[in-house]
């Protein structure tokens, strides 16, 4: 009984500290190539209860996200290969007319498209210049030029012209949450309820 619970301890750390090495995706933002080996490496590490042994099976989890490396490096450097492991954007909108052929090659409604919409806020087609479903399922758009938001650099440009005279302060440099992932010493403490 013991055992099994080290055993189990060792192949959640293995397994956890592997699939961390195969990169940060959601389910979502996987590619089917990434979510056949990590349902492979679910299956993998379930087998050790069944009684394949402790190092064939982190052998073989090994093994599938070696497969899993290959398969990225490849991709990476061949436009061709990605395109066949990963599959390409699909273009479902253009110029705000659906592309209704392409829809139904991705068995894709009209609702379900209105509904990923009005999820990014967006409340007509007619406002799409080009609408893709990218490879993880997730809607890409470039909305129309009257349909855009407005830009501090829109505004500027906008009082530029029509008020030559105004003299435009910039902004006094604050740090943000992206500093903190560029230089890891410009992190703000954390409040102490967070440690």
């Amino acid at each position: 009984m013991l055992t099994v619970f080290w055993q189990s301890l060792v192949l959640a750390v293995a397994g956890i500290l592997m699939l961390r090495l195969s990169g940060r995706k959601s389910i979502s933002q996987m590619t089917i190539p990434q979510i056949g080996v990590l349902l492979t490496i679910g299956a993998i590490l379930g087998s050790e209860v069944a009684g394949k042994g402790l190092a064939e099976t982190l052998f073989a989890v090994f093994t599938f996200l070696a497969v899993l490396y290959l398969l990225e490096w490849i991709s990476l450097k061949w436009n061709l290969a990605e395109r066949v492991l990963k599959g390409a954007a699909v273009p479902v909108i253009e110029n705000g007319n659906l592309l209704t052929a392409n829809m139904k090659k991705l068995r894709l409604s009209v609702d379900d498209l209105e509904k990923r919409l009005r999820l990014d806020s967006i409340a007509r087609v007619q406002d799409v210049r080009y609408g893709t479903i990218e490879t993880n399922g997730e809607l890409g758009y470039e909305l129309m030029p009257h349909a855009r938001p407005l830009t501090r650099g829109d505004l500027e440009e906008i009082l530029k012209a029509n008020f030559p005279q105004i003299a435009i302060p910039a902004p006094p440099p604050q740090a943000d949450i992206f500093a903190e992932t560029v230089n890891p010493q410009d992190q703000p403490p954390a409040p102490n309820k967070l440690h």
